[in-house]
């Protein structure tokens, strides 16, 4: 089975339209396929011609609900086709990022949930969220590779960087690294900055872009708002056309057999080559800072840079083997490290600890 995350921070750049057909096209390849919505707007969803509402579950009644074994993932799973079946998303999403932050294991939900249809499904495609937060990082976490849809235009490998940033956050805390691909959406042939674009995409990403782009077509959007995907609605379209091709085209690519993302608790903070690296997600913060041992616990000695667009604060801090007692200072808020079991009682409270050998 192959896990698909489709991602991009940006709105506007294909992401749920490639979600919806991709999973669509591979159906009609004999291929099994679950669409996972896990964007609160239930664009996917709508996408297939589902009302909000007109289902009794959805995704966040998985995510908030498993704890207390309450709803079996069959229950909420709908069928499409034979071959295509849909895990609905509705705007209750919205609701789940702040009672996961304050859950142990927070990333791994997603994870949990799509776990025991490893061997019912040949893909699952994961349309995410058009911004890089908890219900992100879970997709993230359950997948084995990443589809990055960039539109070929002015500004668009703006945040292509940060997105490889959070990639490579979640890699350091996974057992197996993910596979990241991009593809070219929303493409005009006619144009000159197009093409630029597209080289411009290669050359940053070499290999990792497919050799389909998807055209501009208006088919597309058309389908999409008649709640149907491009096969069932132009199959004498470019829009269908592409498509497929992506399809067959990510069928032929050779990738990793999955195994169970192991619960590889890399110990946070994390000890690099460089020093180690701090981390604190807050997407509202306004300022954190790490307070420390190391700093003589001075508030605001080393604060943590803001990496926009992710809702990660972080700090990379030169240090010494030995052993480091820190908290964070959350806008005048202390708070233990939330990834870090490592916890010690003092005086005034509980410290967070990291051991360097």
């Amino acid at each position: 089975m192959r896990t698909i995350a489709i991602i991009n921070q940006k709105g506007g750049c294909g992401k749920t339209t490639t979600a919806i057909n991709l999973a669509s096209c591979l159906a009609h390849q004999k291929k099994k396929v679950l669409l996972v919505d896990m964007d609160p707007q239930a664009h996917a969803t709508l996408g297939l011609g589902l009302i909000p509402g007109e289902y009794d579950r959805s995704v966040y009644d998985l995510l908030i609900g498993k704890d207390h074994d309450v709803i079996a993932p069959g229950d909420v799973i709908l069928e499409i086709s034979s071959l295509l079946h849909l895990l609905p998303s509705d705007v209750m999403l919205s609701a789940a990022e702040p009672i996961l932050l304050q859950r142990d294991y927070r990333e791994y939900y997603l994870s949990d949930i799509l776990t025991p249809f490893s061997g019912k499904y040949d893909f699952i495609i994961i349309d995410c969220p058009p911004n890089i937060g908890i219900l992100t990082f879970n997709a993230l976490f359950a997948c084995s590779e990443v589809i990055i849809p960039i539109e070929s235009g002015l500004f668009a490998l703006h945040g292509l960087s940060k997105l490889m940033e959070t990639i490579d956050l979640v890699n350091m805390k996974r057992s197996q690294k993910i596979t990241v691909n991009a593809l070219a959406t929303l493409f005009d042939r006619r144009t000159r900055i197009a093409h630029e674009s597209l080289g411009e995409m290669k050359q940053l990403l070499g290999d990792n872009v497919f050799t389909t782009v998807i055209n501009q077509n208006v088919r597309l959007k058309e389908a999409a708002g008649h709640g149907r995907s491009i096969h069932d609605y132009a199959k004498d379209s470019s829009g269908y056309r592409d498509y497929m091709a992506l399809a067959k085209e990510l069928m032929k690519m050779k990738v990793k057999k999955l195994n169970k993302t192991q619960r590889v608790h890399v110990p946070s903070p994390v000890v690099t080559n460089e020093g180690v690296l701090f981390s604190y997600y807050a997407p509202e913060a306004k300022k954190v800072n790490v307070v420390a041992d190391f700093n003589e616990w001075k508030v605001n000695d080393t604060p943590l840079n803001n990496i926009e667009g992710t809702g990660l604060w972080q700090k990379l801090v030169p240090l010494t083997k030995g052993r480091y007692e820190y908290k964070f200072f959350v806008d005048g808020h202390w708070r233990t490290d939330p990834d870090n079991p490592n916890k010690v009682n003092r005086e005034f409270g509980e410290n967070s600890y990291i051991e360097i050998d």
